[in-house]
């Protein structure tokens, strides 16, 4: 435990854990909001 405890104050090892932490939040949301086809849904003024 305290050879993990010394890693993590490194501040490389905090900056790659950071880097790959809010990559993933990022591709998240482009997979959850980003891959939306915009042919699929229904055009509002179809009637007019």
């Amino acid at each position: 435990m305290k050879a993990i405890k010394e890693l993590w104050t490194q501040p490389l090892t905090q900056w790659i854990f950071k880097t790959f932490y809010y990559l993933a939040i990022l591709v998240a949301l482009l997979w959850l909001y980003g891959f939306k086809d915009t042919n699929t849904s229904t055009f509002i003024y179809n009637e007019f």
